[in-house]
């Protein structure tokens, strides 16, 4: 594997445990203001998240799971998802969805054997102290006490991520919560929900921010024993939210968009206080990987953002191509994740370097979300992009496979009694062609009955169902899904 060379002294700030106290002290003292601010909320916002979809459940473990078809028996390892469940909801049409207590899904499957399911949730303060159990290791940092938004593995452990602040939690294979940290480095540094690994170096690259740091941004990029190896400010005028980011060979992509922290929808009991700035436009940064932060060129366009982006790479024009689902003025449904509410679109923009010049291109204008790809081709040219639809206005229900090259699409439609998470895709073999493999999902009933996992066989835009695994349980609807090999993690 490749690694990239640092001549040069990294200098970044260190956590330690008199910052951590503090941390703590002021996490309470965040959480008891924003109690009571919430209680002066009078107005009643439509509230979808009581739903029989969305609603919490209780820890689970299930065996002698039913399967229909046939896992593949290359398949071992773990379909992770990660939500929001929160333990106590006390004034329900004030249920916040964002920061709800996370809870981590587990389907293990072995040599065409699915051996179990686990629902469990993250061991954060808030929780422990809830089930009258320790605390787990680590310092602590963040405005907010809460972990919920993706999963995935790295430096051979499972990390539990969320933006604006707060430590990841590293976990072992069984689920167990064992501390809070910056994987295994010693910086006093905030993480993304959404990083993005160098498939020649191993490297994770990673545009952060926290929200009580408000007008900048971090690049952090950490290495593949879980260390970080470069880090750099980039000085913002708006304290954007920065959800997602993107790599290509040579560059770090910076979504510097639109939605922005709001003083006044945090004096209104908001506990996501960021909302659409019509007074700033959306740009774009471009950054040489390993670069410090006066080296980012910006390129300008009109007022959008960006939750999730698909891919972005460089062609032999010397230009930047950029997949990205893009979002309009509507944030104040998203505050409650209120996809089926808005109009994002899948777009792409293609950046001439020499000009700095940006061309947009609206390439499905349904609404979707979630796109996910081969990840083997991370950063570089590819073909094939998967996504989430609506059929009908409940809940996703269809995935949808987009061909980039001959600009056609095919839907995958799981019927209208069901809901669709977030897809993730895993190839055949590490041999296999890009898209040639298998897409996995946790699909869950609109009446709240027992959800399931489809594993669909896909070859480029040919699809077929695969097998399907009954859960047994109830699972709301959540965030981001990815597969775990078993040679990912250490023993």
């Amino acid at each position: 594997m490749h690694h990239k060379k640092h001549n040069k002294t990294l200098h970044y700030p260190k956590m330690n445990r008199f910052i951590s106290y503090k941390n703590k002290f002021q996490q309470w003292l965040i959480k008891l203001i924003g109690q009571m601010l919430r209680r002066r909320k009078t107005h009643q916002e439509v509230n979808i998240y009581q739903d029989k979809i969305y609603q919490p459940v209780k820890e689970t473990e299930q065996y002698d799971l039913k399967v229909y078809g046939e896992i593949p028996k290359q398949l071992n390892g773990l379909l992770l998802r990660i939500g929001s469940n929160p333990i106590h909801v006390t004034q329900p049409r004030l249920f916040d969805w964002y920061l709800g207590d996370g809870m981590l899904h587990a389907l293990e499957l072995q040599n065409g054997q699915a051996l179990s399911f686990k629902s469990t949730l993250l061991a954060t303060d808030q929780v422990q102290q809830i089930k009258a159990q320790a605390q787990i290791q680590g310092f602590r940092r963040g405005a907010h006490d809460v972990v919920n938004t993706n999963i995935f593995a790295h430096a051979g452990q499972l990390w539990a991520v969320i933006e604006a602040g707060a430590f990841p939690i590293c976990l072992d294979k069984q689920l167990n919560s064992l501390r809070y940290q910056l994987f295994n480095s010693d910086a006093n540094l905030p993480f993304t929900a959404h990083p993005r690994k160098d498939r020649q170096t191993g490297h994770l690259h990673a545009i952060c921010y926290d929200a009580l740091k408000c007008k900048n941004a971090y690049y952090e990029v950490i290495d593949e024993e879980g260390q970080l190896i470069h880090f750099t400010e980039i000085e913002l005028a708006h304290a954007p939210m920065i959800h997602d980011c993107l790599i290509t060979e040579k560059e770090i992509l910076v979504f510097d968009g639109p939605i922005t922290f709001s003083v006044k929808h945090l004096l209104q009991g908001d506990s996501v206080p960021y909302t659409w700035n019509p007074k700033k436009m959306m740009r774009i940064g471009i950054l040489p990987k390993y670069a410090d932060a006066e080296q980012i060129v910006w390129v300008e366009l009109e007022p959008c953002f960006v939750f999730h982006a698909a891919n972005a790479y460089r062609t032999d024009q010397e230009q930047i191509i950029i997949d990205v689902l893009v979002h309009h003025d509507d944030f104040r449904h998203a505050q409650y994740a209120a996809y089926e509410l808005q109009n994002a679109q899948l777009e792409r923009w293609s950046v001439d370097l020499a000009t700095q010049q940006l061309h947009r291109e609206v390439l499905d204008s349904q609404v979707q979300e979630f796109p996910k790809i081969d990840e083997r081709f991370t950063g570089l040219s590819y073909r094939y992009l998967y996504t989430l639809k609506f059929r009908h206005p409940e809940a996703f229900n269809q995935m949808c496979i987009h061909d980039l090259l001959l600009k056609t699409s095919i839907p995958y439609d799981f019927g209208l009694g069901w809901g669709v998470g977030e897809v993730t895709f895993t190839p055949e073999t590490v041999e296999s062609a890009e898209g040639c493999g298998y897409l996995m999902a946790y699909v869950h009933r609109l009446d709240g009955a027992a959800a399931k996992v489809a594993i669909l066989k896909v070859n480029g835009l040919e699809i077929q169902l695969q097998a399907e695994i009954d859960l047994g349980v109830h699972i709301p609807l959540g965030f981001h899904c990815n597969w775990v090999n078993d040679f990912e993690l250490s023993n």
